[in-house]
């Protein structure tokens, strides 16, 4: 993973339990906590977003044909794929059989292959429930724990494309 993906993630995590912080100072029915879990719940899924999809586009940048990476840059990277567990997979599968089938059997391996799975499941539900109107039903809590469970499924993606 190029260190710019790497440095998005960390940015992410530090606002992450920056605000874990921020809400356990905070009283329990304080309405900032709500604003928070919102902000934390589309930081959270749009940096997961951001840095699988980046990680393919990054990978045929090496090729250094221009209309490659514009083509890449506009339909993958910049395009509408969620981080659900799926999407990762029809997003290999469109490049590489071969990478998709190492992905699914490498999180098949992990020791909590369905938590990870359905929290990447949970957080994208959570942020399309709140881009149309209706409440996340996670708590700040929930959003955390599938973040750190989705950068597991990024780590063992990342493991497969390079």
């Amino acid at each position: 993973m190029k260190s710019e993906l790497q440095d998005l993630i960390d940015e992410c995590t530090t606002e992450i339990n920056d605000i874990d912080a921020l809400i356990a100072d905070m009283p329990p029915l304080s309405k900032q906590i709500r604003y928070l879990t919102c902000y934390a719940l589309i930081k959270a899924s749009g940096t997961a977003e951001f840095v699988y999809r980046s990680i393919v586009v990054d990978y045929f940048s090496k090729l250094s044909d221009s209309r490659i990476d514009t083509y890449l840059d506009t339909a993958v990277r910049k395009g509408s794929m969620s981080a659900k567990y799926e999407m990762m997979c029809g997003l290999l599968g469109k490049f590489d059989e071969q990478w998709q089938k190492s992905f699914k059997c490498a999180v098949n391996k992990h020791p909590n292959k369905q938590k990870i799975i359905d929290a990447s499941n949970s957080l994208v539900q959570n942020r399309h429930d709140f881009a149309h109107g209706k409440a996340p039903t996670a708590t700040f809590i929930d959003i955390k724990n599938y973040y750190f469970d989705v950068l597991e499924l990024i780590k063992i993606f990342d493991s497969v494309v390079c």
